[in-house]
């Protein structure tokens, strides 16, 4: 375990006057499972996907780290000191896609996961949390959300997305070039394949050019990404991906619109950036070289900013309220894949002071940000940051918690 002092640059982003955020004063404690702070997941060289919530209730996050090439499959972590005590939540050799999703499935009062299958399986299953019962080598119950038709499933999202109280599931299926939108069944544990229905479709003939250098693995089309956020205002959240958002406009019906299709192979972030109008998107390139782009709303047209010129497989992104000023802030992370390719990635937060300007506040750089997570990792209050490789220097786990003038 390592403390380091705050690293940053500053570039400021304004396209509305210059105005300048305030800086956190704030230290880092390193762990990482290098340096026997925590225990490897397995000996996998591919880590795919990662959540972070309380599983056990007791007011401090835990989180679960997954696979696709070797078993254990999925293993969770609970905080134990300066330490995190490993568990195994499936001993299977399972085919996991990166994304995930977290809700009370079985309606129980403990959270459940989601994970999806990548481009060898069909299939997107859910953990059935055994809380109080938890052991570190007895696996917990899965079941299938769907297991039949095309592979690859990269990125899964909960929300009432159609206004009827309930939540819904929204995944995409890479495979099947589609969106489905699954509803979660009256008893869960008892189906192996919930109801869903295709609320957007592509196909993969042609593309606008994308807006940088995609990965050659990449097929014409492709989509991915998920966010929510009521884009409107009509009291009902919609879903954000694939350079585009989709609203429910009747039956079984979601209206597709253009957000930026050129920039449909992207991760995906929605709020109010801006203050006033509508949320605002952020759109960044999760495998590839591509810009950091912020969307703004103006009289029917999304007005696109270009925040960060060039992001290198910038794979984690999410919106918060880092230095409690009001004001939401972008979280951004980058990976590597070895020691030649992008030996600076990122980790930063763009500090955002509610007008469009944004100040590149860096946390470190040099390490391999797969799936990164910002969070509440040590219930004191303040945000830390869980990260993973997914194949440079994998199998492993970095943690670096906040112990600066933002606790509370």
């Amino acid at each position: 375990m390592k403390t380091l002092h705050l690293i940053f640059l500053i570039f400021l982003f304004s396209g509305k006057g210059f105005s300048q955020p305030p800086i956190p004063e704030t230290e880092w404690k390193h762990y990482s499972s290098e340096n026997g702070d925590l225990e490897v997941p397995n000996g996998s060289e591919q880590q795919t996907s990662c959540a972070v919530f309380d599983i056990d209730k007791d007011g401090i996050n835990d989180f679960i780290v997954t696979e696709r090439v070797q078993a254990p499959a999925v293993v969770w972590y609970k905080k134990n000191g300066e330490k995190w005590d490993r568990y195994i939540l499936d001993t299977g050799l399972l085919r996991i896609e990166a994304g995930s999703a977290v809700w009370d499935i079985d309606n129980d009062g403990d959270l459940d996961p989601v994970f999806g299958g990548e481009s060898r399986s069909s299939e997107v299953w859910w953990w059935e949390n055994p809380y109080p019962n938890y052991s570190p080598e007895i696996p917990w119950k899965r079941h299938t959300v769907k297991k039949s038709g095309a592979t690859k499933h990269h990125d899964q999202l909960f929300g009432d997305f159609d206004g009827d109280g309930l939540m819904e599931l929204a995944f995409w299926n890479q495979n099947a070039n589609t969106l489905f939108l699954a509803e979660i069944p009256k008893n869960p544990r008892e189906n192996e394949e919930w109801e869903m229905i295709p609320i957007y479709s592509y196909a993969n003939d042609s593309e606008m050019q994308p807006p940088g250098e995609m990965p050659d693995w990449k097929r014409v089309n492709e989509h991915e990404g998920l966010a929510k956020a009521d884009i409107d205002g009509d009291g009902i959240p919609d879903i954000i991906g694939g350079g585009r958002w989709f609203k429910k406009t009747g039956d079984k019906k979601f209206q597709e619109n253009i957000v930026d299709a050129s920039y449909s192979f992207s991760r995906s972030a929605a709020a109010q950036l801006i203050e006033g109008g509508r949320p605002e998107i952020v759109l960044v390139v999760g495998d590839g070289i591509a810009p950091m782009f912020l969307y703004e709303w103006q009289n029917g047209t999304w007005k696109r900013k270009t925040l960060i010129t060039e992001i290198d497989n910038g794979h984690s992104i999410e919106i918060i309220d880092f230095n409690g000023d009001g004001h939401l802030d972008i979280f951004n992370a980058e990976m590597r894949f070895s020691e030649q390719h992008n030996p600076d990635a990122k980790l930063r937060i763009l500090l955002g002071d509610g007008k469009g300007n944004f100040t590149d506040y860096i946390i470190n750089e040099g390490f391999s940000h797969h799936e990164a997570k910002i969070a509440d990792l040590d219930g004191d209050g303040d945000y830390d940051i869980l990260s993973k490789p997914y194949a440079f220097r994998a199998p492993g786990i970095d943690i670096w918690l906040q112990n600066g003038t933002n606790k509370k």
